[in-house]
């Protein structure tokens, strides 16, 4: 056991000296950004409210013939027009926390902490800034889906999220107790929509990518 602790300290050490120039690097642009939640963006398409994760089909253009009627598929084409700004901001979310839990676990400064936690509150928990725990309105298609279940797989960056802030709780258990109560709340209640909702068991059930990104989220 002593045996197996020493290679593991020394191989921590070393990953340590080989990151750390990089991963305090992005540690100092992490704690520089402020959270910035979908709350932020707002599309006339949605059927959801601010709070409502939103995005849209990408290969799904408007008709040149009838500007007005429902949308039409062209594979492969990306429509440059469509809303990403949620999927933007999420990713965005999952690189900050990301980058500060690195530098958490290397440098056991608090600070990096304070910050993850910061953002997740705004995301989880500020009930002027949080998202609601569900994609009903993901990977919409304008007149003909208000949202579909293949939008689950746009949450996949959340993993990130979950990730840093074990870190977080290992470390520092009792501090952000409170905090972590009622984000533990919001990933439930995501998970009930998730396993529940007819588009959760429609992905569940994808055997393809989206099959797998479902289960690496529950």
């Amino acid at each position: 056991m002593m045996a197996q602790a020493s290679i593991q300290t020394s191989l921590f050490q070393e990953v340590k000296q080989v990151l750390s120039k990089t991963v305090n690097e992005n540690a100092k642009w992490a704690l520089a950004q402020k959270p910035v939640t979908i709350t932020a963006y707002t599309s006339s398409r949605s059927a959801g409210g601010k709070h409502d994760f939103y995005s849209e089909g990408d290969y799904w253009w408007p008709n040149p013939k009838h500007p007005d009627s429902p949308y039409i598929q062209k594979d492969g084409m990306t429509n440059p027009d469509n809303f990403v700004e949620h999927r933007r901001v999420m990713i965005r979310f999952s690189e900050i926390v990301g980058s500060l839990a690195s530098a958490y676990l290397l440098n056991d400064n608090p600070v990096y902490a304070d910050k993850i936690i910061e953002h997740c509150k705004a995301w989880f928990i500020d009930t002027a800034t949080r998202m609601n725990p569900h994609l009903l309105f993901a990977q919409a298609i304008k007149g003909r889906y208000t949202g579909r279940g293949i939008g689950i797989i746009d949450a996949v960056h959340l993993m990130e999220v979950v990730q840093a802030l074990l870190q977080v709780e290992k470390k520092s258990p009792i501090k952000y107790r409170a905090e972590f109560v009622e984000i533990r709340n919001w990933f439930q209640q995501f998970l009930q929509w998730l396993t529940t909702h007819q588009y959760g068991k429609d992905e569940m059930n994808a055997a393809n990518n989206h099959g797998t990104c479902w289960v690496m989220q529950v």
